[in-house]
């Protein structure tokens, strides 16, 4: 069926329920960033691939809201349908349910899956839809009865992460939560975000694709830890180790029953951001409980990675240096001898040669592969059809990471295929002298990431050019690559341990995509009568392509930074790897000078 087609059956559907419109997220019930095929109903219906975005569908139109990476994916792969395109990201542009509120009349009745949806993102548009007399139906989907060939539910085998990598056992983690729940005056928390789940238990599977997550919720109070999960994929060694640290398993579906049957007058901590309406709802309706509205505590301490995750993370990315060394010399060789490469192609051979590392568990997003002008879609992941061939000129974006049972990567190089533009080159120095300034940043205790967020924009705002994403984000311990609270757009204040992207970019539409992203941990700095301060400590050991580079533009400050920078890359990767890398790694650790 084409888009209009689906959109065309699901108006029937809606028509015969009594549905003025049907709204449809990218989401699972947990919240998730990434999340199983069987609940990509958005792509389904509208056929944009991206991982964010919201369709809306009335009677009569419809609309995809998307953010900046997406809007010239979402251009291309929109175009031929009926759906319009409105950039979320936009001065301007009105909310999926503001649209709505103001497009239907009275007494309409919108349709949506209360699962899908944060519970505050719930009561938000429920207080901005009744004051219009419209009303909201919460148990509305379907995608079961427009999906024919719907993917189920993916289980695999959970296992245990061994105390070598994550510093501490589950107990130890079950008890600073339970201390962490004091401090909040609240006896109990119900989890449902996976990368939460995961961290606290040190469990780990493969039920997300590239997210070594398990698909579970989880019930922690001063006596009990409770595990929901699919039963028949634990094996004995694991239950036994979630036994050992006080951790009993009930099934998936059994935790709003649980909620409901929970007899004991407690104060229940509730994340209105992570769970969904249907949970939410449960713990509301339970006389017995009070809820405690506040954020989940297991984020935060999660972000704060402790010396033996850190130590190994470290190790990650030496491996993944060595991956890369050995990629890009192969790519060069390749490119010389005149083979014909497109961007898919990069992609598995990037995949066989992580895999090739010890403790190797797989990529940990899909690569983006990026030549010329495919590089301005921040998102672009190549397809097996239609990918682009590569040409001996101009630039490629490779964006890439991988999971390791002692980490998680993720690094973005641009590198020259051949003769640039003066202009590839201005945008490219520009945003490699932001990536340098933040990274070499020094602020005192309490900073937040957004306070440090202009020292990376700032020189491209001086060429009135900017980048509509942020500027790096947290990164899991074999776990998710994107990973929050902590990041550069936000108020969390930075403390050490926490691991950050820094990735600065240039996306100039129909042209060329630049980004160079390196990941770093907070370090303890001086200490002075003035405070304590923090700065950044690089885990990545890859060389940046100095043939991109307008040494002019950069002050002798951030030159001596690129230099020691790939003395330090070529002194550790060198040794690790073939000849054919280490000569490549020889080549492009070069000094330069202005």
């Amino acid at each position: 069926m084409t888009v209009n087609e689906k959109l065309g059956l699901l108006r029937q559907k809606m028509s015969q329920a009594g549905i003025a419109a049907c709204i449809i997220p990218s989401a699972d019930p947990h919240m998730s960033e990434y999340f199983s095929d069987h609940w990509k109903t958005r792509a389904f219906l509208s056929g944009f691939s991206g991982s964010a975005g919201t369709v809306a569908v009335t009677m009569d139109e419809s609309g995809l809201w998307t953010d900046g990476r997406y809007y010239t994916q979402a251009a291309g792969e929109l175009e031929g349908s009926e759906i319009r395109l409105f950039r979320a990201s936009d001065r301007g542009c009105p909310t999926y349910y503001n649209y709505l509120a103001d497009h239907l009349p009275k007494g309409s009745v919108i349709g949506l899956n209360g699962m899908l949806f944060p519970a505050d993102l719930l009561e938000k548009m429920g207080k901005i839809f009744e004051k219009k007399g419209i009303t909201v139906n919460l148990a509305v989907d379907f995608a079961n009865e427009i999906w024919e060939n719907r993917p189920p539910e993916h289980y695999t085998e959970i296992y245990c992460l061994d105390e070598c990598y994550t510093g501490r056992p589950a107990k130890e983690k079950l008890a600073a939560l339970r201390e962490e729940l004091k401090k909040a005056e609240a006896d109990a928390l119900v989890i449902s975000k996976l990368d939460c789940i995961a961290w606290l238990f040190n469990i780990r599977s493969s039920d997300i694709f590239c997210n070594p997550v398990v698909i579970a919720y989880a019930y922690v109070d001063e006596t009990r830890a409770v595990l929901f999960t699919e039963r028949s994929r634990m094996p004995e060694n694991a239950a036994e180790n979630l036994k050992e640290n006080g951790v009993t398993i009930q099934g998936y579906d059994e935790i709003l029953s649980f909620i409901q049957g929970l007899a004991q007058k407690s104060r229940v901590l509730c994340d209105k951001q992570e769970l969904n309406g249907a949970l939410y709802r449960q713990v509301m309706d339970n006389p017995n409980l009070t809820m405690v509205k506040a954020t989940n505590p297991v984020f935060l301490m999660k972000s704060r990675k402790n010396p033996t995750e850190n130590r190994c993370t470290y190790n990650a990315y030496l491996k993944d240096g060595c991956a890369l060394a050995e990629f890009y010399a192969w790519l060069e060789e390749a490119m010389d001898r005149g083979e014909t490469l497109r961007e898919y192609d990069l992609t598995l051979k990037l995949s066989s040669l992580r895999a090739a590392q010890p403790l190797n568990r797989g990529d940990s997003f899909p690569a983006i592969v990026a030549y010329r002008e495919n590089a301005a879609m921040m998102h672009y992941a190549p397809k097996e059809e239609g990918s682009k061939l590569l040409e001996k000129s101009h630039l490629l974006l490779i964006d890439s990471g991988a999971q390791y049972l002692d980490g998680t990567t993720d690094i973005t190089r641009t590198i020259a295929l051949g003769p640039v533009t003066d202009e590839e080159k201005r945008d490219f120095t520009n945003s490699l002298k932001g990536a340098i300034r933040l990274m070499q940043a020094v602020f005192l205790e309490g900073t937040s990431g957004k306070q440090l967020d202009i020292l990376c924009r700032e020189p491209l705002w001086r060429l009135g050019l900017n980048y509509r994403c942020g500027t790096g984000h947290g990164v899991g311990f074999h776990l998710n690559v994107h990973e929050g609270p902590q990041g550069f757009n936000g108020d969390v204040k930075l403390e050490p341990g926490m691991v950050l992207t820094v990735e600065p970019g240039v996306y100039t539409e129909g042209s060329h995509g630049i980004r160079t992203e390196n990941v770093v941990e907070v370090v303890m700095g001086d200490k002075t009568e003035y405070g304590q301060f923090l700065r950044f400590e690089n885990f990545t050991r890859v060389p940046i392509d100095t043939a991109c580079i307008e040494p002019s533009l950069l002050d002798q400050e951030e030159v001596d930074w690129l230099n020691q920078y790939h003395a330090l890359v070529y002194k550790e990767v060198a040794p690790l790897v073939s000849d054919r890398a280490r000569q490549w790694l020889e080549k492009k650790t070069q000094p330069i000078s202005k």
